[in-house]
């Protein structure tokens, strides 16, 4: 007999989704495809994903293992630009709204935060006709934006911002965060935090954390990969940053250890993808040894495995402050790859006590080259401890991130009963 639930509808709003390189457009579509498997009947409204230079562009409808996918008009501007990547936000968040108005009146919703303020849509449609909805909060703002300086902290339009967080939040059926730090900034946020309200916002709110599909990628021998040989690094120690050069990644730390490593030491730091730091690799590269820096950009999702597994230590580098706000979907890519961790953040959040708590690699404060410089060198020395890790790694994940098990959570949140909303 089929599960009751087996016929939910569902419309997932977020801005990039298949064929996506982006890697939070990578996260969403493989949690879609398990929904689909599962069962729901979904319809994804997107907008035109970010594709390799030279691809043909996206039919405007897609049907993508029985996912039917709407792309609805933005604008198209460079991302590495701030007013280009707010104007691209903006124009996608309008079609879309007048997409979910007109077509889709009552299915359940499915936001994330890609605009950031797309959740206020979900306000919007549940104040004029009681839609439920659900947010899934990749980001949490206005801190993010505070973070980063292009707000001040705490000034009249964070404020603002925190009041709509609110307006949200109380009408959703859930919200999904992706770490226990991350339900903190995500209360803090809603200026919930010590109000009466807070216990309600932490009843509806499940952590759930991010995935990777083991089934697409696993462990692979270095010596198994293409591109390893290809590039000749099969004889170099390679630490590969790979993902979203975002402003919140702190790839300065990074270039920097790279600077105090001399060409006979035989690393290679390889950075594999785009975004707004792209130039700082760039600069970088333009005065390094020639094997020193490796740098491309984003990889097809078939290719990904060979790519990952070319690398003998995974980075992740987040600033300080942005374990409340974000968790690095990178990470769980490395461990599905078998490899050890590289992590550059503050030494106290989840991500590092996790790394150290299950031996899954090695963790150095922001800006500390010379303790990275070590950090390296030793793993470079001590290849069968790096291997001990990288076993650790994929053994964790199997065991509390695979993408069944967080698809089954966002499953059970999605189909059940309506709860009634406060008034």
């Amino acid at each position: 007999m089929s599960d009751p639930h087996s016929q939910t509808n569902l419309v997932v709003v977020c801005q990039i989704f298949y064929p996506e390189l982006v890697s939070t457009g990578q996260t969403l579509t493989e949690l879609v495809e398990e929904l689909a498997t599962l069962g729901l009947r979904v319809t994804v409204i997107a907008a035109q994903p970010t594709l390799i230079a030279g691809s043909p562009r996206v039919p405007a409808v897609l049907e993508h293992q029985g996912i039917r996918i709407h792309r609805t008009w933005s604008t198209r501007l460079p991302k590495t630009n701030f007013l280009g990547k707010l104007l691209n936000l903006s124009t996608f968040f309008a079609s879309a709204t007048w997409r979910v108005l007109w077509r889709h009146r009552r299915t359940q919703l499915l936001l994330l935060t890609n605009p950031p303020y797309l959740p206020l849509l979900g306000w919007f449609c549940h104040f004029l006709r009681r839609q439920p909805f659900g947010v899934i909060l990749f980001d949490i703002m206005p801190e993010q934006a505070e973070l980063l300086n292009f707000i001040r902290p705490d000034g009249w339009m964070a404020r603002v911002w925190r009041r709509f967080n609110r307006l949200w939040y109380r009408r959703s059926k859930f919200a999904v965060v992706l770490s226990q730090d991350m339900l903190e900034g995500a209360i803090k946020n809603a200026s919930a935090t010590g109000t009466p309200l807070e216990a309600e916002l932490r009843a509806k709110t499940r952590i759930i954390h991010v995935w990777s599909d083991d089934r697409q990628i696993g462990p692979m021998a270095k010596k198994s990969s293409c591109e390893a040989a290809r590039l000749g690094v099969l004889d170099r120690f390679v630490v590969q940053y790979s993902g979203n050069h975002g402003r919140f990644h702190d790839l300065e730390t990074l270039l920097n250890i790279a600077r105090s490593v001399s060409p006979d030491e035989q690393l290679q730091f390889q950075f594999i993808g785009d975004g707004q730091k792209k130039r700082l690799v760039d600069e970088f590269q333009r005065h390094a040894p020639a094997d020193l820096c490796y740098s491309s950009g984003y990889v097809a999702k078939e290719l990904l495995a060979d790519s990952l597994g070319m690398a003998d230590l995974g980075v992740v580098a987040q600033l300080p402050g942005q374990e409340r706000v974000c968790y690095p979907s990178k990470l769980l890519g490395i461990m599905a790859a078998g490899r050890a961790t590289f992590a550059i953040c503050p030494l106290d959040c989840e991500m590092a006590r996790m790394i150290r708590d299950d031996r899954l690699g090695i963790v150095i404060a922001n800006g500390d080259v010379t303790g990275g410089r070590q950090a390296l060198l030793w793993a470079r020395n001590h290849p069968d401890e790096l291997r001990r890790m990288g076993e650790n790694a994929v053994r964790v994940l199997r065991e509390r991130f695979t993408l069944r098990q967080a698809a089954r959570s966002y499953y059970d949140l999605i189909a059940q009963p309506n709860r009634p909303s406060p008034p």
